[in-house]
């Protein structure tokens, strides 16, 4: 399902983009929705070390973190699991 995004661009922006899409011969839309994605998988791959951050201090969901690292997010949820419960052992020695 897709939902629509207006977006306010620059007129000489837009003038490069109609440029690039009359040579590719696809429509600015496409190409915007395909230059988007790209950047947002760039992001995410930049950023793994930020979200699995996140996904620790409880600040995305699962299912976010599902969505953002796909398979790599059972690695990060295995982590945080035996961290949590290490955590727990040693607080557990301490106090006696």
């Amino acid at each position: 399902m897709s939902i629509q995004v207006n977006v306010r661009l620059n007129e000489h922006l837009l003038q490069e983009i109609d440029a690039i899409t009359k040579v590719l011969h696809i429509s600015r839309s496409e190409w915007l929705r395909n230059v988007i994605a790209h950047a947002v998988k760039e992001e995410t791959l930049n950023l793994k070390e930020a979200i699995a951050l996140e996904y620790t201090k409880g600040h995305i969901s699962e299912e976010e973190l599902s969505e953002l690292l796909g398979s790599e997010s059972e690695d990060v949820k295995f982590i945080v699991k035996h961290m949590k419960e290490g955590k727990t052992e040693i607080d557990k020695l301490v106090e006696k």
